[in-house]
């Protein structure tokens, strides 16, 4: 091995003669002299820019040994004896200086100065010339301790060298993580002698994680963790700094349970630093040394430092494989998310160019992806639709916002549904448009009910009705359509559909000839008996055999060639009203559950129709009979009471003189008073319940027309013992309105007010202008109405039921409200019990004539 050569320092002191006297030996001189030459090599060296810093233990070292060697060798020789060279204190001394950063070259000039040292005192003692035995033996002793130092300073060198090639090594060959560090701290514990344990930790977060062990694989297997700070390992992340100790298994610091029950007498360990930042921590320990030598210890931070740049190397690997994996991973899961949607989806580039189509998209257009790929699915739709579609497709494109329409796209069986397409731009972190992600969702069944829907809101004659929703269904939603009521003479075919109009007009000849059999154990009957929707998605010649009634009712059967059907009940308020039969033939559909609901859903809303119409027909000849009674009772029951009043008016003149022939007579007038109000109050409700009154319209002033109304009431309440308070500042104002229906208004609150107060009472009737419109009240110091009867107030006979002890029908002010309304205005009450009632009505007033 060459050295290259050092610059030796200049000496501190000056050259004189040695003094005359006995001539001392090699030996003596070096014992006599050994803290001169220590001294004066110390401050030589110091000169070396890497000795500079080092306290004087570290650098003196083991050099007084050396010179007690070298003493010891001379005095041998002296003696005739053969002296043993200094060797093993000299490959010490190299140990210690490779610890300390010292090069080779270095260790040899310190060699070098000890030897100058040991000739210039030499020369400055001895009177006679050097002798040349005791010459030799020196440079021998020094040449010896260079060779020494050489040969251990190489080995340790190599040792390192090696052990870092094999850590380069494993870095390149290992393929995980967990590989490279059981490989890295297996060259530590066969590089190292005195190690026994060996563990590295690494870190996420605020936790370092054990990920490989030699000596405790129980913790790797446990997954034990230490918290940053905590412990030994931890507290290693947190000084980010080297931590030895000598007694571990007894040392508080040790918290794993494991390394403590290990028996680990000196344990040492380093923080792994990559860009600043610890990433992991390696400690090695040993159950048989007190501690590890300078050597072991620099050994260890320099693999730890080789491997640092590998572990962060590979833990970067490990979370690019593990994103990797999740990506993989979510996009399996998006894959079988999207191939099992109801929807079918797709993706397309940001130009708008498809690229991907889940399962259903292929299963339903049966176009092969390459196929997809090439056009974008536009082969899928239908021709009408195809550059409207386009166009606003390429408008969504241009503007990078949501797309949205609904069009028809054609199945593998050649047959359009109807789909609600969208598409949603997709942008990454900077907001650049990346690609496009859209659905197509089947709305064929959603647009049928809603249209059937439409059609069966469209007209109350049910009959025709449900012929054009037979047609409806056809062929969207079958190939025949079969509509049956339940009527009182039995179960009626009201409606049949079929593509062919030819085949459905065979039909009424197929009823004819097979006539339905109500205790049937399939079809229509069957449903309509019990409510329960029937369901065959595949028609058997067996199945056909069974329900044949004879080998030509059979033929006929084999010959519409039926494939599937649905049945379903048409059901309202609980009560099964018919049925509906769809029929698959010529498509070769095959009807599935999910259609069941459908045709169900169809069922409900087409039995609700035919019950509102049913009901409606009902309602429409009640009110005819209303009428006809009405009408019967307005004419032949008014002109007898009309004789009635005649006779007794004209008899009470006769006879009005005999007290007991008035009286009966007055009961007689009062008694068909009372039928001719009620028989007028009835037709009033019959009116505003069928189509309103009928106003007969005239301009009248509004003050007149109260001051009318309450001199007219006003002696029948002052019999009573009530009083009537008028308060109206009506003056100029005017109303358009029926007289007759106002004085009518005022007289029923007049009379419901006198109904109920007391003798003493007094009646208020008030009247002002307010926002283009007259408001009158009638107010009164009864007991009130309590708060649970005023919003019912206004309902016809509720004061009849509620107060049966009182005189009258309960239709007053049912037919005050009436009257109201028909002249545009509003009527309410206002009340609390004890505190009287106050009744309040609207009527609008006339416009000012033009001047």
């Amino acid at each position: 091995m060459q050295v290259e050569p050092t610059a030796m320092p200049a000496w501190p002191w000056n050259e004189h003669v040695p003094p005359a006297g006995r001539a001392l030996h090699l030996g003596e001189l070096i014992r006599s002299h050994r803290g001169e030459i220590l001294s004066a090599w110390e401050e030589a060296v110091r000169a070396l820019p890497v000795a500079r810093d080092l306290d004087r233990p570290a650098l003196v070292d083991h050099i007084p040994q050396i010179l007690d060697r070298i003493a010891a060798l001379a005095d041998e020789i002296g003696e005739g004896g053969t002296p043993q060279l200094p060797r093993d204190v000299a490959e010490l001394h190299a140990i210690e200086r490779l610890g300390e950063g010292f090069d080779l070259g270095q260790v040899v000039v310190e060699f070098g100065i000890l030897r100058d040292c040991i000739v210039r005192l030499w020369q400055r003692h001895l009177a006679d010339p050097i002798q040349l035995a005791e010459l030799r033996v020196l440079h021998r002793a020094i040449d010896a301790a260079v060779t020494a130092s050489i040969e251990r300073y190489t080995r340790a060198r190599d040792r390192t060298l090696q052990a870092l090639d094999r850590i380069a090594n494993a870095a390149l060959e290992s393929r995980t993580l967990d590989a490279f560090l059981h490989r890295l701290l297996s060259v530590l514990v066969e590089t190292t002698a005195a190690v026994d344990t060996a563990t590295i930790l690494l870190r996420e977060g605020d936790v370092l994680h054990i990920r490989a062990s030699i000596g405790l694989e129980e913790e790797v297997e446990q997954r034990v963790t230490q918290r940053i700070g905590d412990g030994f390992a931890g507290t290693i992340a947190d000084t980010r700094r080297p931590l030895e100790l000598r007694d571990a298994a007894n040392d508080p610091i040790i918290v794993r349970p494991a390394l403590r029950a290990a028996g680990i007498r000196a344990i040492y360990g380093v923080p792994l630093v990559d860009s600043g930042e610890v990433i992991a921590v390696a400690h090695m320990g040993s159950r048989t040394a007190h501690e590890f030598s300078k050597q072991d210890k620099q050994l260890f931070l320099a693999m730890a430092s080789r491997a640092t740049a590998a572990i962060f190397q590979h833990m970067l690997r490990e979370q690019a494989e593990r994103a990797a994996a999740e990506l993989r991973e979510r996009e399996l899961e998006f894959r079988s998310l999207a191939d099992n949607i109801p929807q079918l989806a797709w993706m397309t580039d940001a130009a708008g160019r498809a690229y991907w189509f889940n399962r259903r998209w292929v299963d339903y257009t049966g176009i092969t992806p390459e196929e997809v790929r090439g056009d974008g699915g536009r082969a899928a739709q239908h021709p009408e639709h195809r550059q409207r579609v386009q166009a606003a497709w390429e408008r969504a494109l241009a503007a990078g916002t949501s797309w949205e329409d609904t069009f028809p796209l054609r199945g593998r069986d050649g047959r359009y549904r109807w789909f609600l397409s969208r598409a949603t731009p997709i942008r990454d972190e900077a907001g650049r448009l990346v690609r496009w992600f859209g659905t197509n969702t089947d709305v064929t069944d959603r647009r049928f009910l809603d249209e059937a829907t439409k059609l069966l809101h469209s007209s109350l004659n049910y009959g025709d009705t449900l012929e054009q929703l037979a047609r409806l269904a056809v062929p969207d939603m079958a190939d025949w359509c079969l509509v049956d009521l339940v009527e009182p003479a039995g179960i009626r075919r009201v409606a049949t559909a079929h593509w062919d109009p030819a085949k459905a007009g065979g039909a009424a000849e197929w009823e004819r000839r097979y006539p339905q059999d109500w205790n049937a154990r399939t079809g229509a009957p069957h449903v309509i008996r019990t409510g329960e929707a029937e369901l065959a998605t595949e028609i058997t010649d067996e199945m056909l055999v069974q329900v044949a009634e004879s080998e030509e009712h059979l033929r006929d059967l084999r010959a519409v060639g039926m494939r599937s059907y649905i049945i379903v009940p048409l059901l309202a308020r609980g009560r099964t009203l018919g049925a509906i039969t769809l029929i698959s033939a010529e498509s070769g559909r095959r009807y599935q559950p999910s259609d069941v609901e459908v045709a169900k859903e169809l069922g409900h809303r087409a039995g609700m129709a035919v019950d509102n119409a049913r009901l409606y027909e009902e309602s429409q000849q009640a009110i005819r009979t209303r009428e006809e009674v009405l009408a019967i009772v307005s004419h032949d029951l008014r002109s007898p009471l009309g004789l009635i009043d005649l006779g007794a008016t004209t008899l009470l003149h006769e006879y009005g003189a005999v007290p007991r022939s008035r009286k009966q007579l007055e009961v007689i007038r009062r008694s068909t008073d009372r039928m001719a109000h009620l028989i007028n109050d009835l037709l009033d409700m019959a009116t505003i319940e069928a189509r309103g009154l009928s106003l007969s319209l005239a301009v009248h002033d509004a003050a007149t027309l109260v001051a009318g109304i309450v001199d007219v009431h006003e002696p029948l309440a002052n019999e009573r013992g009530i009083k009537i308070i008028c308060d109206c500042e009506l003056e100029g104002a005017s109303l358009r309105c029926d007289r007759d229906r106002v004085e009518q208004v005022f007289a029923n609150l007049l009379d419901n007010a006198k109904k109920y107060c007391r003798p003493g009472d007094v009646i208020f009737v008030r009247g002002e202008i307010a926002a283009g419109e007259a408001r009158f009240s009638v107010a009164d110091t009864g007991p009130g109405i309590a708060p649970e009867e005023l919003p019912h107030l206004f309902q016809p006979y509720w004061a009849a039921k509620r107060h049966s002890v009182r005189k009258g029908t309960g239709l007053g002010l049912y037919i005050c409200k009436g009257i109201v309304e028909a002249h545009g205005g509003r009527i309410w009450a206002e009340s609390d019990v004890g505190q009287g009632a106050k009744l309040v009505f609207t009527v609008p007033i006339a416009p000012r004539p033009a001047s």
